[in-house]
């Protein structure tokens, strides 16, 4: 199911050659038939308050993880919570306004994924 994910988020971003929000790619895996709810979530590495996303299943999670950082094909890019308000999903937690700050409560960071490799500049 994972590697099924992966090839599902891959050609949203091709096919939309722009950034792509989580609340999307749901959207894309509902219309698919995939299970991608669960207790899983992603968050920065340097802060876990500060999540990328939640709610996820584990392949789901893992799918997303895998592109950025093993098959290095997605970048996640932050972008303005109205994306997410548009795409009709906002995780009900306060928006992350300083990633360099460490939160001592639970946050979120509006992010969308582009192609690119996370490792290259």
């Amino acid at each position: 199911m994972k590697e099924r994910i992966k090839r599902i988020i891959l050609e949203l971003i091709k096919q939309r050659n722009d950034n792509v929000s989580f609340a999307e790619i749901e959207r894309t895996l509902e219309k698919k038939g995939i299970n991608y709810q669960g207790d899983y979530s992603i968050h920065m590495p340097s802060n876990r308050n500060v999540k990328l996303w939640i709610g996820m299943s584990e392949d789901f999670c893992k799918a997303i993880l895998e592109l950025m950082f093993d098959d290095r094909a997605i970048i996640p890019r932050n972008v303005p919570s109205t994306v997410y308000i548009f795409d009709g999903k906002v995780p009900d937690y306060p928006v992350a306004e300083n990633l360099y700050h460490m939160y001592k409560t639970e946050r979120w960071i509006p992010i969308a994924f582009a192609l690119g490799n996370l490792y290259e500049e």
